[in-house]
């Protein structure tokens, strides 16, 4: 993808660098190098006039004359210039695990099923619901499940299940479990099976009989809690 300019603004002096934009977003994210995201070391005040910051402006506004920490600050701090086509493919993203995360979540009160991620995807398109380039998905899942209830039943429930793990894969099925909601009361049997009280999301129902029916080869004892 072509560079763009990342810049800030320290004291009345605006600092420019040149930067691969999808690697400078994942860089802000603590997901990539510095050095993927630089096309070059060199700080500008005014980029496309060619001219660099003086070595008294970077000691000035970072403490320091070097380029690569005030470059650290640049993108960190700074405006990354995003092109279209990265922000469509980045709000795209968002906008799928959004529509990911309710259908774990959430369920069809009619049905007591969950609607399948392409379903919601659907009418998140069909309601035209704002997603919001500079926002995690997580933080945009609730504002969403507000819109998409005009057009379909939606709940968020919690269900409990009482389980029970055979001694031969008590120990690991431990963090199989833990990892699947919430463990809300535990105890270890004297004949060394594990039996727990879990709570999760309803739509993740089928996940709890699918990853511990492989797990224990059938022989847990699974009942979901009225």
């Amino acid at each position: 993808m072509e560079p763009v300019i990342a810049r800030l603004k320290r004291g009345k002096t605006v600092f420019e660098i040149l930067v691969y934009p999808k690697e400078a977003l994942e860089f802000k994210k603590g997901k990539a190098l510095l050095e993927d995201a630089l096309v070059s070391n060199e700080i500008y005040i005014d980029l496309q006039a060619g001219k660099k910051a003086p070595e008294e402006d970077l000691r000035s506004a970072f403490r320091t004359e070097n380029k690569k920490e005030a470059a650290k600050a640049i993108i960190s701090e700074g405006e990354v210039q995003i092109p279209k086509s990265l922000r469509d493919e980045i709000i795209d993203k968002k906008k799928r695990k959004i529509a990911a995360i309710i259908s774990k979540n959430g369920v069809n009160p009619q049905t007591g099923l969950p609607h399948p991620p392409e379903r919601i995807l659907g009418v998140i398109e069909k309601c035209g619901a704002n997603i919001d380039f500079g926002k995690s998905a997580e933080d945009q899942v609730q504002s969403v499940i507000e819109k998409i209830r005009l057009i379909i039943p939606i709940s968020i429930e919690q269900a409990r299940f009482e389980l029970k793990i055979p001694v031969s894969y008590s120990r690991m099925a431990y963090g199989k479990i833990k990892a699947l909601g919430k463990i809300v009361q535990e105890s270890w049997n004297s004949d060394g099976s594990f039996s727990c009280i879990l709570e999760i999301p309803a739509g993740q129902k089928n996940e709890v009989y699918d990853v511990l029916g492989r797990l224990t080869k059938g022989e847990a004892q699974i009942l979901e809690k009225k």
